[in-house]
C-alpha cells in the first residue's frame, strides 16, 4: 500500500475508534408519566458497593476514594442538568424533604475499573482500558416513597483510542497518537464527565418527551450500539 494511502487509512481508522471510546446509555425505560414540571432535581450520590471498584488504592483509602468518586459524578451531573432545569447535588447524608415538587436522581456504580494508564497511553486500542458502568433511576418526590419515572444504565470507558506507540511506527501519525494518548491519560476522570453528560442527556430527552421543557433544550444521548 502506498505510504500516503496507508497514512490516510490509519487516520480514518483511528478517528473511528476515538468516536467509539466513550460512554453510552442503554436500557432506557420510562416507567411512568411525569405529572408536572419539577421545581428542582436532586442528584443523590450514587451507591458505591465495594465489589464494584477495581482501582489502585490502598485498602484504608478505598472508602474515602469511593465517597469522593460518587461526589464527583453528582457535581458534574448537576452542572449539566442545570442547563435545562434547576438542580442540586445531595450527598448521602443530606436531609431531603419527604415530599416535594421535585425529582431525585439515584443510582449505583456497577463497575469501576481503573485499567492500566501505562498501557492506555502507550498502546491504547483496548489495552489497559477503563470501564465505568452505572444504573440510574429518576423518581418523583411529590409522593412518598418517591415514584420511579425513568430508569437507564450507562456503560463505557476509555478503551479504543490508539496510543503513543503508533506514532513511532506510522508516518504522519504521531500528532494524532499524542492527542489521543493525552485524552487516555485521564482515564476514570474523563469517564465521570462522559457519564454525567449522557445521564443528563437522557433526563433531558425524557423531559422533552413529557413536554416539560422545550424540544430545543434537550440534548441527544448516545445510545449503545447506535452511530453516531
Amino acid at each position: 500500500m502506498p505510504q500516503s494511502l496507508q497514512s490516510v487509512t490509519l487516520s480514518v481508522l483511528a478517528l473511528a475508534l476515538v468516536g467509539c471510546a466513550s460512554v453510552s446509555v442503554d436500557r432506557v425505560r420510562p416507567v411512568a408519566d411525569a405529572k408536572q414540571v419539577p421545581d428542582r432535581i436532586y442528584v443523590r450520590d450514587f451507591e458505591t458497593p465495594k465489589e464494584a471498584f477495581r482501582v489502585d488504592r490502598a485498602e484504608k483509602r478505598m472508602p474515602e476514594f469511593r465517597t469522593e468518586f460518587a461526589r464527583g459524578l453528582s457535581i458534574e451531573m448537576v452542572e449539566r442538568i442545570k442547563r435545562y432545569s434547576p438542580a442540586v447535588d445531595a450527598p448521602r447524608d443530606a436531609v431531603l424533604p419527604e415530599r416535594a415538587n421535585a425529582w431525585i436522581v439515584t443510582g449505583r456504580f456497577v463497575r469501576v475499573n481503573q485499567g492500566s494508564r501505562a498501557l492506555r497511553t502507550l498502546f491504547g486500542l483496548g489495552m489497559g482500558g477503563t470501564k465505568l458502568e452505572t444504573e440510574v433511576t429518576v423518581s418523583d418526590m411529590s409522593v412518598s416513597p418517591p415514584r420511579p419515572l425513568l430508569k437507564f444504565r450507562t456503560i463505557g470507558g476509555s478503551n479504543a483510542q490508539p496510543g503513543i506507540i503508533f506514532g513511532l511506527a506510522m508516518p504522519n501519525y504521531w500528532l494524532l497518537s499524542l492527542d489521543t494518548a493525552g485524552h487516555l491519560f485521564f482515564g476514570l476522570s474523563s469517564d465521570v464527565i462522559r457519564t454525567s453528560r449522557e445521564s443528563a442527556a437522557v433526563i433531558s430527552e425524557y423531559m422533552a418527551q413529557e413536554r416539560l421543557i422545550p424540544p430545543d433544550k434537550k440534548t441527544r444521548a448516545k445510545k449503545l450500539g447506535k452511530w453516531p
